[in-house]
């Protein structure tokens, strides 16, 4: 049961299959909806039977939340990485996450499949922001700083991740610098 390297062949097994019915699943939603796919139509495209799914997920939108669920884990692993005032560091976390699971984050995310993977991704890093904003920007309440949380969260994640295809990284890292730089210096 174990391989060569001593990795058990059915955990190689469960990957495998996991990965194939996710892939056959993104395919999919880049045609239809989430509520329009059939555990059929994701069996057949992954050349597996309905019962190998559902030994893994429920539903259709249980392998969607299983999809956006990674992207989120990996999303929060760069953020433990960075300070939230490293404009540079975040930019390239974000752009590593995307590259990490671009098929995921291309049907989801820029293609707009998925309407809560940016909402939650912004909610991951609004308490660790607003906190660190706190020490640094003492001329804020905190209703401004939430507001200003709110306001560079959703615009600047939208410039980064709706121009990832579209501008340079280093064109993006030097305006969301000075979108950020400008807001905060505000509260200084």
């Amino acid at each position: 049961m174990y391989g060569g390297s001593g990795v058990r062949k059915s955990d190689a097994r469960v990957r495998y299959t996991q990965r194939v019915l996710k892939e056959s699943f993104l395919s999919l939603l880049r045609e239809k909806p989430v509520n329009k796919i059939t555990v059929k139509e994701v069996c057949k495209l992954a050349e597996l039977n309905r019962a190998t799914f559902y030994a893994h997920y429920s539903d259709c939108f249980a392998l969607m939340e299983s999809i956006e669920q990674e992207i989120l884990e990996a999303f929060e692993q760069s953020l433990r990485l960075i300070d939230c005032f490293d404009v540079s560091a975040l930019i390239a976390a974000i752009y590593a996450m995307v590259e990490q699971h671009e098929e995921a984050c291309r049907v989801l995310i820029f293609d707009g499949a998925s309407t809560s993977v940016l909402g939650r991704m912004i909610d991951l890093a609004k308490d660790s922001s607003i906190a660190t904003w706190k020490q640094q920007l003492h001329h804020a309440s905190d209703e401004e700083l939430e507001m200003l949380y709110t306001h560079l969260s959703n615009g600047l994640m939208n410039v980064v991740l709706g121009g990832y295809d579209k501008y340079k990284r280093d064109d993006v890292i030097s305006f969301v610098n000075r979108i950020v730089k400008s807001s905060t210096s505000l509260f200084q």
